[in-house]
């Protein structure tokens, strides 16, 4: 009996151990159970996704143009790099080169911003060469027969000023011996259309290359200058004068006439020790850093001044290594004249101001300033008034 139950048991114990045997091998056939991933929530329907943000494509630096030479300052000042010569103010001819060479201006310019400080803006680094409108059929073999060339600084939008002078005492460039133009500086593209359809009538405009402001005046004058030493050399007397003055053309032949053997000189109202205006509400204000000397040297004022041509080729190549000045007669009749030695004369038949309507005093002087478009032929009336006896 013992023995039956031990057989029994040795058997039970058989079949449970192949039991397990099969549960492990069932076990290991079967897939490892997937990890639980919960479900993303939906979208809500009027917020779709947001798109990844658009990169733009990288753009070449461009270089930076200034309207005036006073933005140029103020970047000069704030202690930046100067933009490359003739960037600051050119309105056409990229690239065109100065008149003359600027590289001793550069040389000066790198030695005085190494030293970390602001520095000043050469007038190299700003002047455009060139002419857009040059018009050099007004000035016949180089005005080897002329007696007198009249340039007649105008602003683009000038265009009632101008006519006022030609139809007064601009008529004297109908003599062979007289020439006239008027010179801009590049003008708006607003106006373009309207100078352009202004010189096919007349063929009097001089067009350059600076942008036409009143802070860019002294580019302007050297852009005359330019014009002047290019094509019009041999003429012996240049008068620099603006679209709102009332020139004596008779007189001022005689007066040129009596002084024709004057050489490197400049006539007109001197003005003597003037002091530079500091302060930033004036409209004559000028930095330490365009002017750093307590005094002007002496010059001769900008609505009205003759030159002998001899002067002219002179301060145009002066003009570049000297310190931008934005006041063009104080630039060019008395800093560069000055540093040139250049002769500057008073002449009191300059009057370079507003003075009494008399025929007498028109006929006597040479330049009235301040002169309004209807003034002009009021003006031109009294000077051939042949009634008024007028004492010499």
């Amino acid at each position: 009996m013992a023995a039956g139950w031990g057989s029994l048991r040795r058997s039970h114990a058989g079949a449970l151990a192949a039991l397990g045997a099969l549960l492990l091998l069932l076990l290991a056939r079967s897939p490892a159970p997937r990890p639980h991933r919960p479900r993303p929530l939906p979208l809500a329907r009027h917020a779709p996704p947001p798109a990844p943000p658009a990169v733009p494509p990288a753009q070449p630096a461009q270089p930076a143009l200034y309207n005036t030479v006073d933005q140029a300052t103020a970047r000069h000042t704030n202690g930046t790099l100067a933009p490359a010569s003739g960037a600051v103010v050119a309105a056409a001819g990229a690239g065109t080169k100065p008149a003359v060479s600027s590289s001793s201006s550069s040389s000066s310019s790198s030695s005085s911003s190494s030293s970390g400080g602001p520095r000043p803006v050469l007038t190299g680094d700003v002047y455009v060469a060139g002419h857009e409108r040059p018009h050099p059929e007004l000035c016949p073999a180089l005005g080897a027969r002329l007696r007198l060339l009249v340039l007649v600084t105008s602003a683009p939008g000038h265009a009632r000023a101008r006519d006022a002078v030609r139809l007064t005492w601009g008529h004297f460039a109908a003599r062979s011996d007289v020439a006239l133009a008027f010179v801009l500086g590049a003008p708006p593209p607003a106006l373009r259309a309207a100078l352009a359809a202004e010189d096919a009538l007349y063929g009097d405009l001089v067009v350059g290359r600076s942008l036409d402001s009143y802070s860019n005046l002294t580019l302007k004058t050297l852009s005359m200058l330019e014009w002047a030493d290019t094509y019009c050399p041999r003429a012996p007397r240049l008068l620099k004068t603006d679209d709102d003055m009332f020139i004596n053309v008779p007189r001022l032949l005689r007066f040129a006439a009596a002084r024709a053997n004057a050489t490197r000189t400049i006539w007109g109202k001197v003005v003597r020790k003037s002091l530079p205006k500091r302060t930033t509400k004036s409209k004559y204000y000028v930095s330490p850093l365009q002017f750093p000397g307590k005094v002007f040297p002496d010059f001769a004022t900008g609505p009205a001044y003759l030159v002998t041509a001899d002067a002219v080729r002179p301060l145009l190549l002066a003009a570049p290594k000297e310190r931008y000045l934005r006041l063009e007669d104080v630039f060019v009749t008395g800093v560069l004249a000055a540093r040139l030695g250049l002769r500057r004369t008073h002449a009191p038949e300059f009057y370079n101001k507003k003075v009494a309507p008399h025929p007498c005093a028109v006929q006597r002087g040479i330049a009235v300033h301040m002169v309004r478009y209807h003034e002009q032929f009021d003006l031109w009336r009294k000077l051939l008034d042949g009634k008024t006896k007028c004492a010499s």
